[in-house]
């Protein structure tokens, strides 16, 4: 995996000339490549030509419906995020371990959330560095026993992951937790160390259901329960603009002001360019063509980074 930020990515967001950001490479003596006439750079310069100044901020992605596309879009954003100059941790939490294969780790014998927990070890010691900016903490199926581990041993749903996660903010611009499609134990407890919720939906019959229904669990569970508010974020995936159906969901959740307040500017087209990269091990980031995938994905960035300026938190 090696994504890229292409100099004419950068001035476009920064809002200045692709000759701006030439002379900050050449007066700092910053490294880039060149490929098909295309000049890019990697993290290291990124963090020079953006100096984002955000609040460290942890973000979960979940949702009790599966199949929304979650690893994909949170795999594709992180790289993304990384792109920007931003150190980025991902804590998978979900027990087949989608994001850990997507990074190319086996994590047959490396610890995951469960040992963290039933053996006290240092969750610092356990993070694997997956390409500049990015870290992941892998999961595989011993992730299932975590909400066993919650129960039998009484921890606190409220202070258990919290305690662990929270102090990684020293250390990190961006936290993505990615959640399996349950609100259990295990799930409540990403949720309460969390600063926002991503519920990826798509535009597939009983969609809109299934959103209303990890709200309504979310409100019982959580913010009633622990009497706190959970900011949530909802994203629209897999958007085909060719069938109604697609059009009709997005028509749902911009007139539902229950939806609507918290839905993301941005919406996910329909792309096999996020499923193919995984398959090669690599992000959409990887390659130079442009590609609605890599819009969607770069204006989603562009909202989360905005949701962790500081005026803004």
């Amino acid at each position: 995996m090696n994504p890229k930020m292409q100099v004419s990515d950068a001035a476009e967001y920064l809002g200045v000339t692709i000759q701006a950001i030439h002379k900050n490479i050449k007066t700092n003596q910053l490294e880039t490549s060149k490929s098909q006439n295309k000049m890019y750079f990697g993290h290291k310069t990124a963090k020079e030509i953006f100096k984002l100044d955000i609040l460290p901020t942890c973000f979960t992605w979940q949702n009790l419906k599966g199949g929304v596309g979650k690893t994909n879009l949170s795999f594709a954003t992180a790289a993304r995020l990384a792109s920007y100059g931003l150190e980025v941790l991902v804590i998978d939490l979900d027990q087949q371990g989608n994001f850990t294969q997507a990074c190319g780790v086996d994590a047959e014998d490396k610890p995951v959330m469960f040992d963290i927990i039933k053996d006290n070890i240092n969750i610092s010691d356990c993070i694997i560095n997956i390409h500049e900016g990015l870290d992941l903490l892998p999961s595989r199926i011993e992730n299932a026993l975590l909400d066993n581990l919650f129960a039998v041993n009484g921890l606190p749903v409220d202070r258990e992951l919290k305690k662990r996660i929270s102090p990684l903010k020293k250390h990190y611009d961006i936290i993505f937790i990615d959640c399996p499609p349950s609100l259990s134990s295990s799930v409540c407890a990403a949720t309460l160390c969390a600063d926002y919720v991503i519920l990826p939906t798509d535009p597939e019959k009983f969609s809109l259901s299934g959103l209303q229904i990890t709200l309504n669990e979310i409100k019982k569970n959580i913010s009633e329960r622990y009497d706190i508010h959970v900011n949530i974020k909802i994203l629209l995936n897999k958007f085909d603009g060719r069938t109604n159906l697609s059009h009709q969901v997005l028509t749902a959740l911009l007139s539902d002001e229950k939806f609507n307040s918290k839905l993301f500017k941005s919406f996910i087209r329909t792309s096999q360019e996020f499923p193919n990269s995984i398959s090669k091990g690599t992000s959409i980031f990887d390659s130079l063509k442009p590609s609605t995938a890599k819009e969607d994905i770069d204006l989603l960035c562009h909202e989360l980074i905005d949701l962790c300026k500081k005026d803004e938190m």
